[in-house]
Order: C-alpha cells, then structure tokens, then sequence
C-alpha cells in the first residue's frame, strides 16, 4: 500500500544533495590554477594547498600495499578517520558522488515502476545480503596486501565517476554506468550490499555519537506511521528496530544521517543530534 509523504519541503534531502554537489564542483574548479580552496579526488584532497586529507581506506589499502606507514598519510587519513568516527556513514550521504548520483537514479526508478504498476507489472528487486559488502571489503583488502597495488583505490566507482566530471568522461563511466542499470533489478544494491566504502565507514562509526535522535514521548502519544521506514534510503526498519523497542536513537551502523527519515517524519519526532552510543 503506498504511503502519503508529508507535504512539505525536504530540506535534509535537498542538504545533503547540495553538499555532494558543491563537493564535486570544487574539485572541479580544483583542475584550475586560479582555484587553490580545495584541490584533489574523491580519495584525496588538499584544502588551501596546506591541508591533506586522505579517504582512510584508500590510505590503508596503499599502506597494506607498501608495505609502509608514512606520517604524512596517517596524519592525512587520521583527520577523516576522526571525523567519520563521529558522524558514521555520512560520506555516503553527504559527500560521495556516486551515491549522489544512485540517488536521483533511485527516484527515476520510483516513476518507471510507477508507470509499469499502472500495467500490472513492475521492476525485479533482487535483495543482496545487506552484510555482503564486508566480505568485498576485505576481499579487496586482501588482494591489495597480496598484489601490492591499493585495488579498490583504483577501481573505485566513486573516484572513477569523480575524475570523469573533473578531467571529462573516460571508460570508468562503464563501470559506474553497469553499477546504476543494476539498480532496477535490486534497488540501491550498491549502496546497501555491495560497497566495501560503505563497510569500511560503517565499521568505523558503530558507536558516532552524532545520530538520528527519536522523541519517544511524542511518538507514544500519536499513531506510529512508520514514514521514517518507509522513506530510507538504506532500508533500515527505524518503525519496527527503533521506535517500537523504545531507542532514543537509530543505532544502526548504516544510517548515513542523510534525514530523509526525518523530511517523512509528519510529526517531527526525528532529529539529528549528539547521542551517548552506548544509551541503546
């Protein structure tokens, strides 16, 4: 049975959307001399040509590798270690170019579905094992110490389809264009069960504070919709694992705190705030 969305705007939504986007327009204007703010990739950025900042899996794939451990790529990859130790899976929300693009494909796919319905038929949705995604992460982890090359760092959809909107298109968009047709056969399948980023960040911020909050008392006081459910990306069960056992927060190692839970939320009893991890 299909579900009323609140008529409202979706400013979460349409936050984390802007965000990815102005991340990919600074790199860029990265490719320019005239533009020192933020210069770099997907996997490594340097910020005022002074700051480097390096994706945590990247750095571990090129140092399992190497074989080696520089202070200048741990201090690199430590500051977003931290971060993502902090916010979780926010990357995915908020920052990688992939997912943005998963993103406005998953709504194109709700109106082909839509369109097919009003036939009587429908889009295949194959589920994966949402806990696939760790077995490819260190899958890729293992090849990278055992072939001496940081794999994943190299094949990676997310800094294939980054350096095609930086530098222009190449045959990386193959990839990252089977990745999106694989879509309409198991919705957000990359997302969920497949990308070893993904595993790697949910991993790390298992106990981030930041997180979605649930106003418990509001919600026994009015009819559980489960909106929130309904409208998540991740297909994390925020009605039935969160609400109804009385968590003050989503503690699920997915949530990439990207608020579409809370744009459906009618009653506003969803927020995004600092949590204590073990208060579940």
């Amino acid at each position: 049975m299909k579900i009323a969305k609140p008529h409202r705007l979706d400013k979460w939504t349409l936050a984390h959307r802007a965000s990815a986007m102005l991340f990919l327009a600074l790199l860029f204007l990265g490719r320019y001399e005239w533009f020192p703010f933020l210069k770099g990739s997907a996997a490594s950025t340097r910020l005022f040509n002074a700051i480097g900042f390096a994706d945590p899996l990247a750095a571990f794939e090129a140092m399992l590798a190497s074989r080696q451990f520089t202070v200048a790529l741990l201090l690199s990859a430590g500051l977003l270690f931290v971060l993502y130790a902090l916010v979780g899976r926010a990357f995915c929300a908020w920052i990688c170019p992939l997912g943005l693009l998963l993103e406005l494909n998953d709504g194109l796919r709700t109106r082909v579905n839509r369109f097919l319905r009003r036939r009587k038929k429908s889009l295949p949705d194959f589920q994966l094992p949402r806990h696939t995604k760790y077995a490819v992460l260190v899958v890729f982890l293992i090849l990278s110490l055992v072939v001496q090359l940081p794999i994943f760092a190299t094949v990676s959809p997310i800094n294939l389809l980054a350096r095609s909107v930086i530098f222009g298109p190449d045959a990386g968009l193959l990839l990252v264009g089977a990745i999106v047709a694989s879509e309409y056969v198991s919705r957000r399948a990359w997302c969920i069960a497949l990308c070893p980023l993904g595993a790697f960040y949910s991993l790390l911020g298992r106990f981030a504070p930041l997180r979605i909050q649930i106003d418990q008392e509001n919600e026994k006081r009015g009819k559980q919709c489960g909106l929130c459910a309904y409208y998540c990306p991740m297909g994390i069960a925020v009605l039935d694992d969160h609400i109804k056992k009385g968590k003050v927060a989503v503690n699920d190692p997915e949530c990439t705190r990207c608020g579409s839970c809370m744009d459906g939320c009618p009653r506003g009893n969803l927020r995004l705030g600092i949590s204590n991890p073990k208060g579940f």
